[in-house]
């Protein structure tokens, strides 16, 4: 997971690998995105290099993503083994 956060005095937009475009106001930073969406963008590289934008990791604990998959897999229906 990693969070965005613009560092300019400017609103910022950018198009994350799904297509979904990112408006962020000056100042703010993003909600919590998945490492797929911020991962070989090139676009994001150029504005960090500039200092428009911040990216920042977020370490999700074991326990946690553990707990998701078990999560997902009973909503589905079927059972994990």
């Amino acid at each position: 997971m990693a969070t965005i956060k613009n560092l300019t005095r400017r609103p910022v937009s950018l198009r994350l690998n799904s297509g979904t475009t990112l408006h962020l106001s000056p100042g703010t930073t993003s909600p919590q995105i998945d490492d797929v969406e911020v991962q070989s963008n090139g676009e994001m590289q150029k504005l960090q290099d500039r200092r428009v934008i911040e990216l920042s990791e977020i370490a999700v604990p074991a326990e946690e993503s553990a707990g998701a998959a078990e999560t997902s897999s009973a909503k589905s229906g079927r059972s994990r083994k």
